[in-house]
Order: C-alpha cells, then structure tokens, then sequence
C-alpha cells in the first residue's frame, strides 16, 4: 500500500499539488489508458447508486396516495417516510466508520444489497405495519449509499478534481430527485404502486456489478474496533430527538411524553460524548470534530440542512394554502431550487480552486441569505407567484457552493483511514439537522396558528380544504380570506426564522479555515482502487 509518506518520497512526479501545472490534466492519464477508463466506469456506477439514494423518496411520496389506498392505515401515513429517514439518519455515522474499517468496497455492495432486499419487500408488503417495517430496512440501506459514495469519489480522485465531480454528483442528484415525482406517477399509472419499489432493482444491480467489476479496494492498516457502544447511544439520542419534534406544539405529545423524550435525548447526548472521548476508535471522533477545518463545516452543513429542507417543506404549504395554488403549482415554485444547485457546480467547482473553502462557502451562504430575505418580503407584501420562483432560485445557486465547500474542506483534512467518517458525519449533521429543524419550525407555525384554527373548526370548516382547489372554491369568501390569512401569517413567522437559521450559517461559515486545497496529494492513492 501507498502511504501519503512513500508517495512524497517517491519524487515530485507522484505528488499534484496545487501549484503543480500538471494539474490542466489531472493524472497525467492518456485519454484510453486503464486507469481513465476504470475510473468512468466506477463513477458512472456510483451515479448510478446515488440515484437510488435521491429519486427513493420522491418516487415514493407520489405513490403514497395510492398505497395507503390500498393498504389503508391514513393514521401511519407520515411514519412511512419519517421511519425511513430515521434509520438512514442514525445509520450514516456507522457506515462511514465500517468503510474506514472494512474498506469502502465491502460496506457500498452490502448497502446496496440490503436497499434492493428491502425493496422486494417493500413491494410485497400486504399492511401499512409492514410496509413501514421494510421502508427501514430501505433506510438502513440508504444510510450507506450517499456517505460511501462521496467517499470512494474522495479516494479516486484528488482534491484539486474533487470539485469538479461534486459538481457532476450534485447535478445527478439534482435530475434524480427532479424526476422522481413524474416516474413515480408514471409507474403507478401503468403497473401500480408496487413497481415504484421494484425500479430500484435494475439501477441497484447495474451500479453494483459495475464496482465490483471495476472498483478495486485496498485494505489499509486500521483498527476493527467499531465502537458499538457510541452508535447505540447516537441511536438513542437521535431518535428520541426526532420523535420529540416531531411531535411538538399543539395536537402532538403530552407534557409528560415529551419530558420523558427530551430527558431521553439529553442523556443519551452525554452518554455519547463520554462513550466518543474514551472510545480507542469513536464513530465521530472528538478531536476532529473541534479541528477548524471541520466543526464548523459540520455546523455550517446542519444548518444548510434546516434552510434546505424547511424551504422544501413550507413553501410548498404556503403556495397552496396561502396563494390558493395546487399541488403543480407547488411544484412550478420549488423545482428551481433543484436545478439551480445542480448546475451551481458550474462556478462552484472553479471557485473553491481559485478562492478556498471559506470564500466559496460564504458566497453561497451570502446568496441563501439574499434569497431567504426576499422569502420573506415576498410573505409580508404578498408577491405574486412568479417573483417568489424566481427568489427560491437564488437560492439553489446557494445551496451548490455552501455544500460542496463544507464537505471537500472537511475531505481535505483528514486521511484515507479518516474520510469515511468525516464524510459521513457532513451528511448526518445535514440530515439530523434537518429534521430537527423542520420539526422545531412546524411546533411555531403550530403555535402561531392555533387560535385561529379553533376558530375555523367552530364554524365547522375543514383547514385541509385550502389544499385542494376543488374544495377551496366552495368556501365562503370570508372564510376563505381569513383561512388564507392564517397560514400566510404563520409561514410569516416561520420565514423569519428560516432568515435567522440563515444568518446563524453565515457567521459559523466565516470560522471555517480561509486556506484553498493546498495540501500534496498522492497520484498513487488516487488512482490505487481502480489498479486492481
């Protein structure tokens, strides 16, 4: 094996560095030379799989509908995405350690496979228990896909490429999940909602067979100490944390559960800290975690995830509830977001080689801000439709760089035995973040909107008629007008809050390290997984 060491030692014609001008042609490969070819193939296999991870969720919110018009069960409906988000969550943290452990070959086939398992059953499922029971299993799976995926990206190619072809992923992603809501649809039209499970199959096995074709993992010297105990209390923590937002506010957990779930995720918090600060090998060790070049990409990452999905959350509800448009309307509004950050690596990938991690991160963070301020002016003055979609597009421009800095600084960083884990951890702080974000802001729209709501349920007048035009039509004009009003004031505030989360994001991203990609970078290690 290759150590960054012997790479250095071996002379200046195995290292690239950033001033190095061999970089114009990263590798020096010849353009039909093994090594460039196996590299195509591995990335198109790991497009592939990232596919997988980002169409999943979109593809089957559309079937929903429809699947728990079969299965019955209205009662569990949000359980079916939030079980599945919970296991991918919890999960991501242990799959990043097992591919610093076991190689990234070994954990990205199981995770794959295990996804494809629970497909079939997801598919076969013949009540909403089970259905709910398998979307887990999917998340289980999930939760290895999109780490390990960025991570074997990290290992095959250098860090003066790495922004390139986050670029590339970024725009895969973005199509995937883009397109989900139409397949979807597409599928249970022409073979019913159970084809919406079985499509992962196809791309499940191509993307696998091509890397274990084509993707050769090396072993490197490092403990097998999992730290078991660290992710059983991770697990804890974060899954008394999202069923205490998710049950917030008004309607939700009693006073006593919500006690007994805050006192949980708090002690399982510190439980943890201790568990990771005498952990030989903790899942998300200590010291990198307070290292410059990392916590605040971790905090900065959280706190995208809050404005990312909250955006994709609300906006939709004030579309619909507050302008009276439908659901394609919704969707008119919010899609620019996704393309906008998946063509944002255009000038993202160039601007973290000629800038840094820093400059970049904050001229997406400065574009969020802009973008969720006029959010919120669109909210108070009532801007029509068409300024709110062009405003949400600003911030995809945003989203692309803030995310691709925070997750190559952190890359950048570490070490081979390192960066499953760092990446990992970027995507569960993302994810948790998120969550948690989403839930906390839905207990204050709950909040503001509760005297309200009482009010309109006396005059006998359903809220969710605001979402179906069919039904909205039929309201009397004044009911109509104070309905709307209601959830145009609530997301007010909500807005308001995104704008802050906004903020918080600028000021934690100014403590990220102003150095660019400076660091020598092994051409051997770089091209190693694919010289079997």
């Amino acid at each position: 094996m290759h150590s960054d060491s012997q790479a250095a030692a071996s002379g200046p014609a195995d290292v690239i560095s950033p001033a190095d001008p061999a970089t114009a042609a990263p590798l020096d490969y010849a353009p039909h030379s093994k090594p460039a070819l196996d590299r195509r193939y591995v990335v198109a296999a790991l497009m592939t799989v990232m596919v997988l991870a980002s169409m999943e969720q979109t593809v089957t919110s559309t079937a929903m509908p429809t699947i728990i018009g079969d299965l019955k069960g209205l009662e569990h409906y949000s359980w079916v995405a939030s079980i599945y988000l919970l296991a991918c969550t919890v999960s991501m943290p242990l799959y990043g350690r097992l591919a610093d452990v076991l190689g990234r070959k070994k954990v990205i086939v199981f995770s794959i496979s295990l996804f494809c398992v629970a497909s079939v059953l997801a598919a076969a499922s013949q009540n909403i228990v089970q259905l709910i029971a398998f979307r887990g299993i999917q998340g289980l799976g999930a939760g290895g896909i999109m780490p390990v995926v960025l991570t074997i990206a990290g290992d095959i190619f250098t860090i003066q490429e790495r922004p390139k072809v986050q670029g590339f992923f970024s725009g895969v992603w973005g199509a995937a999940a883009l397109g989900g809501p139409a397949l979807g649809a597409a599928l249970v039209k022409a073979f019913g909602w159970r084809s919406v499970f079985y499509i992962n199959l196809p791309l499940g096995a191509l993307g696998m067979a091509v890397l274990m074709w084509k993707y050769h993992d090396r072993e490197k010297a490092h403990s097998t100490d999992l730290d078991l105990p660290g992710v059983i209390a991770l697990a804890i923590a974060c899954t008394a944390a999202l069923a205490l937002v998710s049950g917030l506010g008004p309607g939700g957990w009693l006073g006593p559960a919500c006690i007994v779930l805050g006192a949980a995720a708090v002690v399982a918090t510190v439980w943890f800290i201790m568990i990771e600060r005498k952990a030989a090998n903790p899942i998300l060790p200590p010291d990198l975690m307070v290292k410059r070049a990392i916590g605040p990409s971790l905090l900065a990452s959280g706190l995208l995830g809050v404005g990312f999905l909250s955006l994709d959350t609300y906006v939709p509800l004030y579309v619909q509830g507050a302008h009276g448009g439908g659901a394609g309307a919704a969707a008119t509004v919010v899609t620019p977001v996704m393309l906008t950050w998946a063509t944002s690596g255009i000038f993202a990938a160039p601007a973290i080689l000629r800038l840094g991690f820093r400059r970049t991160a904050l001229i997406g963070c400065i574009l969020m801000f802009a973008s969720f301020a006029g959010l919120l002016g669109c909210a108070v003055w009532g801007a029509p439709r068409w300024a709110l979609t062009a405003d949400l597009a600003v911030a995809g421009l945003g989203f692309g760089p803030a995310s691709m800095a925070t997750i190559l600084a952190s890359q950048d960083a570490v070490t081979w035995q390192q960066r499953g884990i760092i990446t990992s951890a970027v995507q569960f702080f993302r994810t948790i973040g998120g969550a948690i974000g989403i839930g906390v802001l839905g207990m204050l729209f709950n909040v503001l909107i509760r005297p309200e709501l009482a009010r309109l349920h006396a005059l006998g007048v359903n809220p969710a008629d605001l979402m179906d035009p069919s039904k909205r039509d039929r309201l009397p004009p004044a009911v109509l007008h104070s309905a709307s009003g209601m959830i145009a004031g609530g997301l007010t505030w909500v807005f308001a809050a995104m704008l802050l989360v906004a903020a918080m994001q600028l000021l934690v991203t100014l403590l990220m390290p102003g150095k660019k990609a400076s660091h020598a970078v092994s051409r051997a290690e770089a091209i190693e997984a694919l010289a079997g």
